[in-house]
């Protein structure tokens, strides 16, 4: 079955943030790609959504993937599963509806809840949070990779409590140590993908 294409600058955020050094990652891979890998690819990465007020359609996971297209001017990325239909709300409720479900982040860079308003009507507008850099980094190593909603930026906030933005910035491999040692600690045991 042919996915749809959409472009890019029809897809809604449903976060603040994402960590820009994971968009460079993925700009480099997409970049080596031939045209029918590039295609296979984002076929495999389609993206989840929900159609909310005004029929927008909010992406609800790979806004890396989305970012990265976007920096490299490829204008079209792939649909793929719809988790629900909300167009029937109006903005506020829509917007309750879709954090109760685990379906968007209103936490900015720093661990502050912002309201929803806040969220950028464009991928492009997405600001960097190196907590979730420094979390992806570590995914795998540190704590398990879970399918669960927004698990990087979970884990963000809590190795937020333990060191300063500048460490990530410029140690950042001193920092992934850190983050990788952090994460066994029992206060870590209720996050998703624990370890211990």
């Amino acid at each position: 079955m042919a996915r749809i294409k959409i472009p890019i600058a029809d897809l809604r955020p449903t976060q603040l943030t994402l960590g820009m050094s994971e968009v460079s990652m993925r700009a480099a891979k997409i970049v080596k790609l031939s045209p029918d890998e590039r295609e296979a690819y984002l076929d495999r990465k389609a993206l989840p959504h929900v159609i909310g007020p005004g029929k927008q359609i909010f992406m609800v996971d790979h806004h890396h993937l989305v970012r990265a297209l976007w920096s490299l001017d490829i204008h079209e990325a792939v649909l793929g599963d719809q988790l629900a239909n909300w167009s029937d709300l109006e903005t506020k409720p829509f917007w309750r509806k879709m954090e109760s479900n685990g379906y968007c982040w209103p936490i900015d860079a720093d661990g502050n809840r912002r309201p929803y308003a806040a969220i950028p009507l464009h991928v492009g507008d997405l600001t960097d949070n190196v907590w979730r850099s420094l979390a992806r980094r570590v995914r795998g190593k540190a704590f398990e990779n879970l399918d669960t909603p927004f698990q990087e930026f979970i884990w963000g906030d809590y190795f937020r409590t333990f060191m300063s933005r500048r460490l990530i910035e410029f140690q950042f491999e001193l920092a992934a140590d850190l983050a990788t040692k952090l994460a066994r600690l029992s206060e870590a045991q209720d996050l998703p993908g624990f370890r211990g």
